[in-house]
């Protein structure tokens, strides 16, 4: 069944989407992780799950090993968690510092901002990585940029990669998706794992 997929996976990734179908699930899924050392990743997704939707949202927290998100997103939690800034570095800390099940590691944080830099939060140390910015003619749709980043981040990741190259690799990801229309990718991949 189902869950036979979440006990052979070492990395779990959700889309915060998923508080407002089956909390139970996602608790359920972060719990095991947690416990066997697996790693839980949690996407903040979108403003109005941040507001609308945050005590079910700060019910999985504590078993999220990674928290991606993009500016809007850091800046909301910001605001409803009252955290008194609007420095995305800093509000990437705080959401690094929240309560944490698995203390056997600390919680990475991904804040990504368009063509402005990729903040990460790492071990409680901020990384700034910078992003590409195209040209504006060359931006075609946006629609998928984040999961884009995210699948490129997860893919280097899950093979014990560094987070330059993982970061890197999302970055890439993103850059390629957003100057197609919808959600399609070109048929040759030619991220380079060294940087240029």
């Amino acid at each position: 069944g189902n869950w036979s997929v979440v006990e052979k996976a070492s990395t779990v990734y959700s889309a915060g989407f998923f508080l407002t179908v089956s909390l139970d699930s996602m608790l359920k899924v972060g719990k095991f992780c947690s416990s066997t050392n697996r790693t839980y990743c949690l996407n903040l997704s979108a403003p109005f799950l941040i507001q609308f939707f945050k005590d079910q949202m700060m019910a999985v927290m504590p078993y999220a090993d990674i928290v991606f998100g993009n500016e809007t997103e850091a800046a909301t939690y910001a605001e409803t968690h009252n955290l008194g800034t609007s420095d995305v570095r800093e509000i990437a800390k705080r959401i690094a510092m929240t309560p944490k099940e698995n203390g056997a590691r600390s919680r990475m944080v991904i804040i990504t901002q368009g063509a402005d830099p990729v903040v990460c939060v790492q071990n409680g140390q901020v990384h700034e990585f910078p992003a590409e910015r195209l040209p504006a003619d060359k931006i075609v749709d946006t629609n998928g940029a984040g999961d884009a980043f995210v699948g490129g981040f997860l893919a280097q990741y899950v093979q014990g990669r560094p987070l330059d190259v993982a970061v890197r690799c999302g970055i890439w990801a993103a850059t390629h998706i957003i100057q197609r229309s919808g959600c399609t990718f070109p048929e040759k991949m030619d991220f380079c794992m060294t940087a240029a």
